[in-house]
């Protein structure tokens, strides 16, 4: 799992196995150390609800829509993920895209 920030935008990029993973309602773990100063840790989710974020900024969850992903998953391989948008307090809504990585997904067909 791959997760990027920029401004406004979280970006989240899985490959087909994580993907399953997720589908089999099992939490994708991962962390980032920001030297010595702090470490992120973050967990996806899938749920029955719509996509959402909670927690603080060095410890997140992230809950995505099951239907969405399996939506994903039937258009796999596909460079079109998901994209939602999570309003935020007196501030701009935070932009999730949700990607399964298209070069696991070709790998994976022509093997």
């Amino acid at each position: 799992m791959r997760v990027q920030l920029e401004e406004d935008t979280i970006r989240v990029r899985i490959d087909e196995d994580e993907l399953n993973e997720l589908l089999q309602d099992v939490a994708l773990l991962g962390s980032t150390a920001f030297g010595k100063a702090f470490t992120m840790r973050y967990a996806i989710d899938a749920t029955d609800n719509g996509c959402t974020l909670s927690g603080t900024a060095h410890e997140w969850r992230m809950e995505v829509p099951r239907e969405a992903l399996r939506d994903l998953q039937s258009r796999l391989p596909s460079k079109d993920g998901l994209t939602f948008d999570i309003p935020g307090h007196d501030t701009v809504a935070t932009t999730v895209r949700f990607d399964v990585d298209v070069k696991d997904s070709l790998r994976r067909r022509r093997g």
